[in-house]
């Protein structure tokens, strides 16, 4: 039998028809009107800034020295005697010439006195000679041996009075007996060591400065001095070495310091601080220090754009509070957080803006 299409089967066909219709034209129209593809920009880093404004800062060098008399001997026996008095006691105020010891004459009068008789008849026995030499009687040999015999007897006496001045011995210069090593009777030889004179109405502190700040140190500057009881003196820089260590680089600086009180203070240690003028500098906090890729000290700060720049500094101070820095201009903003995920002509947004200190 045939199979004859009867309307069920026309209307399915056009049903089919236009579905593929229909639907080649959705593939056409998304193919020509597809949706622009959208890339979102980079999202900027968040950082903190300060405005940190620029403060007189009055400049020091730090030193840690050792307070000294101004003059100290150790006063050493010049002969070998017995020492027959003590005049002074020990610790007591003496001035320049006071007798300090007495020891024993033993046989120093007798040969100065022998010392000089010499020498008056030397000098007799050349004036004769001479005279002799005059009258053509002895030869210029015999008149070259009796000066020679005068220039001798001459040192005698100088020698055995000196030897008897020793037996006497006076203070160098007005200051303290601090040591008396000797007691009555004792024995002393020449070169022992039996007492100790200490100037201390004026003081000096002595301390080593580096060599990269002695050029800021200059004579008559003012110091202050703090003791380890925190007590504070005054003083005047009054010598600074011309020579460094060449161990350790270093120069020697005095500090001048008078002691009317008479302050027991010599052989302790003391802290100086030198004034050396006044610079424009910021106070930061010294995590905010950081090292550009050439190895200098720097911080990061925003230029009014807000892209990040690296700036050189050089360190002044470093304390409890922070650093002083300068080589700023009077007014940045520095970055005080997000530094490490930033670097320089990087734009970031600002994400807090607290006011100058």
């Amino acid at each position: 039998m045939k199979f004859k299409p009867g309307f069920g089967y026309l209307a399915l066909l056009l049903t089919a028809l236009l579905l593929v219709w229909l639907f080649s034209g959705e593939l056409r129209s998304s193919r020509d009107h597809a949706p622009e593809t959208v890339t979102p920009e980079a999202e900027q880093v968040a950082v903190a800034v300060e405005l940190s404004t620029a403060q007189p800062y009055r400049r020091q060098v730090v030193l840690q020295g050792q307070v000294e008399p101004w003059q100290s001997v150790d006063l050493r026996a010049q002969i070998s005697a017995t020492v027959d008095a003590l005049p002074v006691e020990r610790g007591a105020q003496v001035a320049q010439g006071d007798r300090l010891l007495q020891l024993s004459e033993d046989d120093r009068r007798s040969r100065l006195l022998q010392a000089r008789a010499q020498l008056a008849y030397s000098r007799s026995q050349l004036e004769a000679g001479q005279s002799l030499r005059r009258q053509g009687l002895n030869a210029q040999t015999d008149l070259l041996r009796l000066q020679s015999e005068l220039a001798v007897a001459e040192q005698a006496v100088r020698s055995a009075e000196l030897a008897l001045k020793h037996t006497r011995p006076v203070a160098p210069f007005a200051g303290v007996l601090d040591r008396l090593d000797v007691d009555q009777g004792d024995y002393l030889v020449a070169g022992q060591v039996w007492g100790r004179l200490l100037d201390t109405a004026v003081l000096r502190v002595r301390a080593q400065v580096p060599q990269q700040q002695v050029a800021g140190l200059e004579l008559g500057q003012r110091a202050e001095l703090v003791l380890l009881d925190r007590r504070t003196l005054s003083g005047v820089v009054s010598h600074i070495s011309r020579e460094a260590d060449s161990a350790t680089r270093s120069f020697t600086v005095e500090i001048r310091l008078e002691n009317p009180e008479g302050l027991r203070i010599a052989g302790a240690s003391a802290t100086a601080r030198i004034e050396i003028g006044s610079v424009d500098a910021h106070r930061i906090s010294t995590a905010l220090l950081t090292l550009d890729d050439a190895g200098q000290l720097g911080v990061l700060y925003l230029e009014p754009d807000d892209r990040v720049q690296f700036a050189p500094v050089q360190r002044i101070s470093t304390g409890t509070e922070g650093s002083w820095v300068s080589g700023l201009p009077e007014d940045i903003r520095l970055i005080t957080l997000g530094g490490g995920f930033v670097s320089p002509g990087q734009r970031v947004r600002v994400h807090q803006a607290p006011e100058s200190r």
